[in-house]
C-alpha cells in the first residue's frame, strides 16, 4: 500500500512539475509578445530565443509561431508562411480577433515579399483588413494599409494604391511617426504622378525630401525613382538628376529604365544603349516588354534592323516568361487550396462528415476553374500571334470608310496600338501634345490624321453630329 502511495505521489509531482513547466513557458511567449507590441524588440527577442520551440500544446504552439513571425516580420527575415497557419486556427477558436489579424497580416507579408504569391497574399490581407476594422490598433491597421498599397503598386492599380498609401500616412501623421510617414509618401508621389496630379505628387516629394534618413538604401533609390519619372516630361533635366542619382545609391532596373526612356525620347541612342541593359530585369515583367519595345523601335527608325530584330525576339521570349508566371501562380494558389484541406485540425473533426460533400465539390470546382483559367491563358497566347492580321483587317476598314460602330473595345485598342505602332512619329506627337486621352479620341485623332473629312469620320464612327462635336470638344480640352 505504501509503495502504491509513493507511486501516485511521484506520478503528481511529475504531472505538476510538467504543468508548471508549460505554464512558464506560455507566460514567457505573452511576455515576448507584449514587449514585442511595446516596441521593446531586443528585450523579446532574448525571452523568446530562450524557449524551446514547440510542438505538443495547441495554445504554446500556436503562441510560439505567432511571436517568432513577430519577430521575422520585424527583422525582415523569412518565415515559412504555413507555420501561420496553426496559430490563425487556434486564435479563430479563442476569437481572438486581434490576433488572428495580425497573423492574417503576418501571412500576407511573408507571401507577398518572400514567396511572391501575390494572389493569396491579397486574400490574407483582406481577411485582416475586415477584422482591423472594428478594432482600436493603429499599428495593425498600418501595417495593413502598407501591405495593401504595396500589393496593389504589384497589381498597377492606382486608385487602390492611393487609398491605401493615404490611410498609411494619415496614421503615421497621427502617430508624429516620421518612419510611418516616409513609406507611404513614396507611393502617394507615385500615384499622383500616374494620376497627372502635380501639385501633390510635388507635395509628397517635398515630404520624401524631408524624411530621406529614414529609408533604407533599397527605399531611398526607389525614392529618386519616383522623381524621375513624376519630373520625365516636365523636367527631364532634372529628371535624369534624380534617375542617376537613384544609380548612385544602388544599382536598380527601375532608374535605369527611366534613363533609357529619357535618352530615347532625346535621341542620344548611344548613352540610351549604355542604359538599356540594365534597365532589363533580371524578373520578366512589364516594364521590361514595354521598354524594349520602345528601344527596338528607334533602332529600327535609326536603320539598325539586325539590332532591332534581336530585341523583337526578346520580346516574345519574355512575353512567353510572363504567361508562364501567371499559370505557375494559378497552380501555387491551387496548391494552397489543396494543402489548406488536408490540414484541417482535429478541433473540426465534428464537422468532418457534414461538410465532406462541400469540400469535395469545392475542390472540384477549382480544379474546373484552373483548367478553365490555363486554357483561357493559352488560347491568348495562341491568338497574339493572329493579332497583326486582325489588325490590318481593321485597318483596311478603316481606309474603305467603313463603319466601325460595331467593334469592341478591345478591336479599337488594337487598331490603335497598329496604327502607332507604324506610325510612331504621330505617337510621339499625339503623346507630347496631349494628356491621357480615350481611344475614341485616339481613332478620331487617327482619322483626321489619314484626311478624312468631318462627314466620314462620323459614318465611320456611326457619330450623331452631337456626338462628333461632343468628343471633338473632350479631345481639344486634353491639349496640354
Amino acid at each position: 500500500m505504501r509503495k502504491l502511495y509513493f507511486t501516485f505521489f511521484a506520478v503528481f509531482v511529475l504531472l505538476q512539475t510538467s504543468c508548471d513547466n508549460r505554464s512558464e513557458i506560455f507566460k514567457g511567449l505573452q511576455r515576448a509578445d507584449s514587449l514585442l507590441s511595446a516596441g521593446n524588440d531586443s528585450t523579446a527577442a532574448i525571452i523568446f530565443y530562450q524557449i524551446p520551440p514547440q510542438t505538443d500544446s495547441t495554445a504554446e504552439t500556436a503562441l510560439y509561431n505567432y511571436v517568432s513571425a513577430k519577430i521575422n516580420v520585424r527583422c525582415q527575415e523569412y518565415q515559412n508562411p504555413e507555420l501561420l497557419d496553426f496559430p490563425i486556427e487556434y486564435f479563430k477558436a479563442q476569437n481572438d480577433l486581434k490576433h488572428l489579424a495580425y497573423a492574417y497580416n503576418y501571412k500576407s507579408f511573408f507571401l507577398l515579399y518572400y514567396s511572391n504569391d501575390i494572389s493569396n497574399a491579397l486574400i490574407y490581407n483582406k481577411e485582416a483588413e475586415e477584422l482591423a476594422e472594428n478594432i482600436n490598433d493603429d499599428i495593425l491597421k498600418y501595417n495593413i494599409y502598407s501591405t495593401g498599397y504595396t500589393i496593389s503598386s504589384y497589381h498597377l492599380d492606382t486608385e487602390e494604391c492611393l487609398k491605401y498609401a493615404d490611410k498609411a500616412y494619415r496614421i503615421g501623421e497621427k502617430l508624429h511617426d516620421k518612419r510611418r510617414m516616409a513609406y507611404p509618401a513614396r507611393f502617394l508621389t507615385v500615384c499622383y504622378n500616374d494620376k497627372n496630379v502635380a501639385d501633390s505628387a510635388e507635395k509628397y516629394m517635398a515630404v520624401c525630401l524631408s524624411f530621406l534618413d529614414c529609408y533604407d538604401m533599397g527605399a531611398k533609390a526607389a525614392v529618386f525613382t519616383a522623381f524621375g519619372n513624376a519630373m520625365f516630361t516636365k523636367n527631364p533635366v532634372f529628371a535624369e538628376q534624380c534617375y542617376l542619382e537613384s544609380v548612385g545609391v544602388i544599382d536598380n532596373a527601375d532608374a535605369y529604365n527611366g534613363l533609357t526612356r529619357l535618352y530615347l525620347e532625346q535621341g542620344n541612342m548611344t548613352k540610351a544603349a549604355e542604359c538599356f541593359p540594365k534597365a532589363i530585369s533580371e524578373n520578366p515583367r512589364e516594364s521590361n516588354v514595354e521598354l524594349m519595345k520602345l528601344y527596338a523601335e528607334k533602332l529600327e527608325k535609326a536603320g539598325q534592323n539586325l539590332e532591332a530584330f534581336k530585341i523583337y525576339k526578346e520580346i516574345s521570349l519574355q512575353k512567353d516568361s510572363l504567361y508562364k508566371i501567371k499559370e505557375n501562380n494559378l497552380l501555387r494558389r491551387w496548391d494552397n487550396l489543396n494543402k489548406f484541406y488536408h490540414t484541417q485540425k482535429n478541433d473540426f473533426n465534428d464537422l468532418k462528415h457534414s461538410l465532406l460533400w462541400f469540400k469535395v465539390l469545392t475542390l472540384v470546382l477549382s480544379v474546373l476553374l484552373l483548367t478553365v483559367i490555363i486554357f483561357v491563358l493559352k488560347k491568348l497566347r495562341k491568338r497574339e500571334g493572329k493579332t497583326v492580321s486582325i489588325a490590318e483587317n481593321l485597318y483596311n476598314q478603316i481606309v474603305k470608310g467603313e463603319s466601325i460602330s460595331q467593334w469592341t473595345k478591345d478591336e479599337r485598342e488594337i487598331f490603335t496600338d497598329y496604327y502607332y505602332t507604324q506610325n510612331s512619329e504621330f505617337q510621339a506627337e499625339v503623346s507630347s501634345n496631349y494628356d491621357k486621352l480615350p481611344v475614341n479620341a485616339h481613332i478620331l485623332l487617327i482619322l483626321q490624321k489619314l484626311g478624312k473629312s468631318k462627314t466620314e469620320i462620323m459614318d465611320i464612327m456611326g457619330f450623331s453630329d452631337q456626338a462628333y462635336r461632343s468628343l471633338k470638344s473632350r479631345t481639344d480640352k486634353a491639349k496640354k
